[in-house]
């Protein structure tokens, strides 16, 4: 397993953005380009690939399937593969797509031994990068092997959730940061991290799933620090002399 980090697209604010809308203006472009992104759209092919020895992976026939990550957030999965079938101590290897445009990293699910083509299908592996990946470990139990694949597209800064309520906690904590209230955005945080390191009963994507939206807010602000900074260093400006209404002459920062 891999975690991944979020992967924050640009705000595009130009200068002029910057003058106009100050850091709230900047922040509310940045939220706005952070859209969902698309779930693969193709069966990921599987194959025997010659490694028989050494899998750890029960006997059967099996299927599974892929969803992406931005680290926002997970797709939803795509097609189901064709069924594969191995004995004890073989290891398949998967050959993915080409990651949808805003994706970074895979998610594997994989079904059961012998189970049917609609699934269920369990987490198998996190945040694979490579064009390819090699089935050699058994698959996971616990908090893992209860965790199946999202039912709605989480690559979003906001999106409905399977009972159709809004889900929109990173953008509330990142206006939560804008009003001030910066320690809302740690608290929230820190109370995950101490819920989850003292045994309370949260499930492994709840705790994924909080941790992405305090670091989420977190990348955005550094992401927006970063723009401002080059911004700024692109356009200086100069010191001009201006009058005051009462004819009192003081400097001020001027721009072509």
């Amino acid at each position: 397993m891999a975690y991944t980090k979020p992967n924050i697209l640009a705000s595009g604010a130009a200068f002029a953005d910057l003058q106009a809308g100050g850091a709230s203006g900047h922040l509310e472009l940045l939220i706005a380009a952070q859209a969902a992104t698309l779930a693969p759209t193709v069966a990921a092919a599987w194959v025997n690939n010659g490694q028989t020895s050494g899998g750890a992976l029960a006997a059967g026939t099996y299927y599974q399937v892929i969803t992406e990550t931005n680290g926002i957030g997970e797709t939803t999965h795509g097609p189901v593969s064709t069924q594969i079938t191995l004995t004890a101590t073989y290891q398949p290897t998967i050959t993915f797509q080409t990651l949808k445009t805003g994706n970074t990293a895979r998610n594997v699910y994989l079904g059961l031994p012998s189970g049917a083509n609609t699934g269920p299908f369990y987490l198998y592996a996190t945040g694979i990068t490579t064009a390819t990946y090699t089935l050699a470990a058994a698959a996971p139990g616990g908090s893992y092997g209860a965790t199946q694949p999202p039912s709605v597209n989480t690559t979003g800064l906001a999106f409905a959730n399977s009972s159709g309520v809004e889900e929109s906690t990173a953008v509330s904590l990142l206006r939560a940061a804008k009003q001030g209230n910066l320690e809302d955005v740690f608290k929230f945080y820190a109370r995950a991290i101490a819920n989850f390191t003292s045994g309370q009963p949260v499930s492994y994507m709840g705790i994924i799933e909080k941790l992405r939206h305090a670091h989420t807010v977190f990348a955005m602000l550094a992401t927006m620090a970063a723009e401002a900074g080059t911004l700024v260093d692109a356009n200086p400006g100069h010191f001009a002399a201006t009058v005051s209404p009462i004819g009192v002459p003081a400097p001020t920062r001027a721009w072509p």
